[in-house]
């Protein structure tokens, strides 16, 4: 399939490289399908595209929270569980937003609100945690790596 869009052109993408969000994304409710895309293709990169099919313009800087936060912890009801279709012990992909402001060294990550991915039937729900051990904006970089963008000349 031809899928247009701002950011990449016009591009292929196969019907089973399309994840389905049913109840859409927090302030896009109406944006229910997406595909991943590599974040630069000539460069292996932990971060990913997720560029919607309906809405040309609307892509996503998406990571595995995991590899920035080793014990983030993510449980899920067995009702949760039943929005993505997953049986009760079968792996999932987690996927947080990402924040790249003018300083990428001050990027943050949403893990207050990560996309559950059921991988074998792709389909996806973002959920939203009422645990108080996240933020909306966890930076990624430790602190030491974050620049200042103002210096004194």
């Amino acid at each position: 399939m031809k899928l247009e869009t701002t950011r990449f052109g016009n591009i292929d993408i196969e019907e089973k490289e399309i994840i389905e969000f049913p109840d859409g994304l927090y302030g896009f409710e109406k944006e229910t399908r997406f595909t991943f895309l590599p974040f630069n293709p000539s460069v292996e990169s932990p971060m990913e595209w997720m560029q919607s099919i309906h809405s040309p313009h609307l892509a996503f800087v998406i990571t595995d929270p995991h590899l920035y936060v080793p014990d983030y912890k993510l449980k899920l009801l067995t009702e949760d569980k039943k929005k993505v279709e997953l049986e009760s012990d079968e792996p999932f992909l987690t996927r947080s937003i990402v924040t790249i402001p003018e300083n990428y060294t001050e990027m943050t990550a949403n893990l207050i609100a990560p996309l559950v991915i059921n991988s074998n039937k792709r389909i996806g729900k973002q959920f939203v945690l009422t645990s108080m051990e996240y933020d909306t904006r966890h930076f990624l970089l430790p602190e030491e790596m974050r620049t200042t963008t103002a210096t004194p000349h």
